[in-house]
């Protein structure tokens, strides 16, 4: 498969979705890194940063494909013009330095792409960046910045109709309302996250929406909806198999479990949580866990044990620059820490009291309630005249460039796809068949068994087959079976199928290599895709969700980008177009 050119928008949304579950419900990435250390990312964005050029920018791409941290690799063109090698590789800068948790750094990088993304015209990164900004803004404690940026993402999502879009962007408002202590206009949008998501019928995403709802309800004093929306989304990350996020619903269920007095509940809760979680690398919603098991031994009286668990959440979030959630730390200490240390109470004390007023502060909270109303996006004229003209006619000659480029690319590349396509739906069709000759010589061999004296015709033995390619098409048949079989569970990656094969993974991908000519991977996707169009036909009644899972994806985005690329329309218009 060719690696993603940066023409397609479409490998923005599965990182801006991630980005959206991390930020706002907790579920962010490991921490460990450190600004002050200069890493290999760091120097090669000196080298485009210094000379922007499609070489320095694909050194860049090739580094975060080494680290796993984009779906597929990322190349771009020779051809490509410098804003929108600057606007690609800027925008991937600050999500790799969000992700890291160097909040400044991807401020700067995201600030940089925004401009440039709205110059070209391109909605869809536009709308990621700003997503990306609101997320940026909220770790940083500038809640009002991070309503601007997210306001203005949800109105392009609303623009474009995509309903999943949209509940991630009011899943993001409700995150940070509820991080300014306004619930009752978090909920407003958590509600409307809700609607969009059920007729996206993306359940990942619904288990982080009952998550943001079991915050906003823990935060309205309601501990019956909180329990219930904790649940839900606990529910759902176990169904889904992602022991790891159902932890962090575990600690959402707890806080809830507090509220209720339920302290027996809420320690088992805690105890089932925390050691996942400190596996899992997840610092930030460690710290929350922390946090709770502090509140549950506070409220106990054990006071000794319950500052220890809020020591080991300072260390977290003071490391983070967490304020929002330090500060819940401090009010812990000041109170745990008040019949052992009482100076070292008082001193956690002033420190919750200053950074209440500095984040929760009169003027930010009247520009929240203003940007529930109305917002503007003045920030981002920051080019005078003069230069927009200029960048006007710079960016209008640049566009009828690279749409000259971009549609010799994409026919070239259409052409390729579809003979691959057709390579594959032949090579399954082999198989299949040879399936089929395996099932007919096996009730041959049970007649035979049972009356000896009858022997088949020339026209009822199946074809035989010799050699290497006999042997390689019973290799690719044990493969399809294995594949469809572990699809609805998501285990079918290479390392699986080699072991259920008894061979090793080098020797699996030179068998298959030999009998397809291209990588298991490719066959994979051939028989996912395959699936996917026996279940679009078969199957009406089934929502584009509940395939995607059918066919061992993890999200329904993934599945409709996957099957787009395959077959030129989205499993949508696939549908109709065979039911016409």
């Amino acid at each position: 498969m060719e690696p993603k050119t940066f023409s397609d928008r479409k490998c923005y949304l599965p990182i801006r979705h991630l980005l959206a579950a991390v930020a706002l419900v907790v579920l962010s990435a490991p921490a460990g890194y450190s600004a002050a250390t200069v890493t290999p990312v760091d120097s090669v964005l000196a080298v485009f940063n210094n000379r922007p050029n499609a070489k320095s920018g694909n050194a860049f791409f090739r580094l975060l494909d080494a680290e796993g941290f984009t779906d597929e690799p990322i190349s771009l063109p020779d051809g490509a013009s410098h804003d929108t090698l600057c606007s690609t590789v800027w925008y991937w800068a600050a999500e790799w330095y969000y992700d890291v948790q160097v909040y400044t750094e991807a401020e700067q990088y995201a600030l940089r792409s925004l401009p440039l993304c709205k110059a070209a015209g391109d909605k869809t990164m536009e709308a990621d960046c700003a997503s990306l900004l609101g997320l940026i803004y909220v770790r940083l404690g500038e809640f009002d910045k991070a309503a601007i940026y997210a306001k203005q993402c949800n109105e392009l999502d609303i623009e474009s109709g995509n309903s999943d879009n949209i509940a991630s962007s009011y899943n993001t408002l409700a995150g940070i309302y509820m991080s300014m202590r306004q619930p009752d206009e978090a909920e407003k949008y958590v509600l409307e996250a809700e609607r969009y998501c059920k007729e996206a019928g993306n359940q990942a995403r619904l288990a982080v929406i009952y998550g943001m709802a079991s915050e906003v309800y823990q935060h309205k004093k309601m501990p019956e909806k909180t329990l219930d929306y904790a649940t839900r989304a606990w529910k759902i990350e176990k169904q889904l198999g992602r022991p790891d996020k159902a932890a962090v619903r575990q600690t959402q269920r707890a806080a809830a479990l507090i509220m209720l007095a339920r302290y027996d509940e809420a320690e088992q809760c805690l105890q089932e949580a925390i050691p996942v979680i400190e596996a899992s690398g997840n610092l930030h919603s460690l710290g929350i866990a922390y946090n709770h098991m502090g509140d549950l031994l506070y409220v106990q009286g054990r006071n000794r044990e319950g500052a220890d668990y809020y020591y080991k959440a300072l260390d977290i979030f003071t490391a983070q620059h967490d304020l929002y959630n330090e500060s819940h730390t401090r009010k812990g200490l000041r109170e745990t820490l008040r019949g052992i240390n009482p100076e070292e109470a008082l001193l956690h004390g002033d420190r919750y009291e200053h950074l209440r007023d500095s984040i929760y502060d009169q003027h930010t909270n009247q520009h929240l309630s203003q940007y529930a109303a109305q917002y503007g996006n003045d920030i981002l004229q920051q080019l005078n005249r003069r230069q927009r003209i200029r960048y006007i006619w710079l960016t209008v000659l640049i566009v009828l460039l690279f749409m000259i480029f971009a549609l010799t690319t994409w026919l070239l590349y259409r052409r390729q796809q579809k003979r691959q396509v057709e390579h594959f739906n032949n090579l399954l069709t082999e198989v299949e068949k040879l399936r089929q000759q395996s099932r007919a010589r096996k009730k041959l061999e049970s007649l035979q068994t049972r009356e000896p004296e009858e022997k088949p015709s020339d026209e009822e033995s199946p074809s035989e087959e010799s050699g290497a390619d006999a042997d390689d098409k019973l290799f690719l048949v044990r493969v399809v079976e294995l594949v469809k079989k572990g699809m609805p569970r998501g285990d079918f990656s290479v390392e699986l199928l080699a072991d259920a094969l008894h061979i090793s993974v080098s020797t699996f991908r030179r068998r298959m290599l030999n009998a397809t000519g291209d990588s298991p991977k490719n066959f994979i996707l051939a028989i996912q895709m395959e699936k996917a169009t026996e279940l679009l036909m078969q199957q009406p009644a089934l929502s584009i969700g509940d395939i995607a899972f059918s066919c061992g994806f993890a999200e329904a985005g993934s599945f409709t980008r996957t099957f787009h690329r395959f077959y030129g329309l989205t499993p949508t218009q696939y549908r109709e177009q065979q039911k016409a």
